[in-house]
């Protein structure tokens, strides 16, 4: 399990995106995620999903160097200002292997309007 201390504040009114790069730990270089299914979800303290989105629906693509996510503002609004945690897995099309899943803090805050 990979874990990251935490991505930025965002606000629960407004889209939430971000670019990932990902990388071999052994050489440092990308990791080609084409071939794999990247899934994302956000759970609150009770560990509940509360957004989930994945590279088959649209709000995840890849990049050359990792990859690109999506939350719209119609999604974040279900969270309420606290901590959550995200977690995001790779599943391989082909073997069906899954890599080590990252863990990260997302810090949600009250937006305006």
């Amino acid at each position: 399990m990979m874990v990251l201390d935490s991505f930025q504040p965002t606000s629960n009114a407004a889209d939430w995106a971000e670019a990932i790069e990902v990388t071999d730990a052994d050489t440092g270089t990308a990791l080609p995620l084409g071939d794999y299914l990247i899934e994302m979800e956000i759970m609150d303290q009770r560990r509940n999903r509360r957004v989930y989105g994945s590279s088959t629906d649209g709000t995840i693509a890849t990049t050359s160097t990792g990859f690109e996510f999506s939350f719209p503002a119609s999604s974040m609004r279900d969270l309420r200002a606290g901590s959550y945690t995200v977690n995001i897995r790779f599943t391989d099309s082909v073997t069906g292997a899954v890599l080590e899943p990252v863990i990260a803090n997302l810090p949600v805050i009250e937006g305006g309007f």
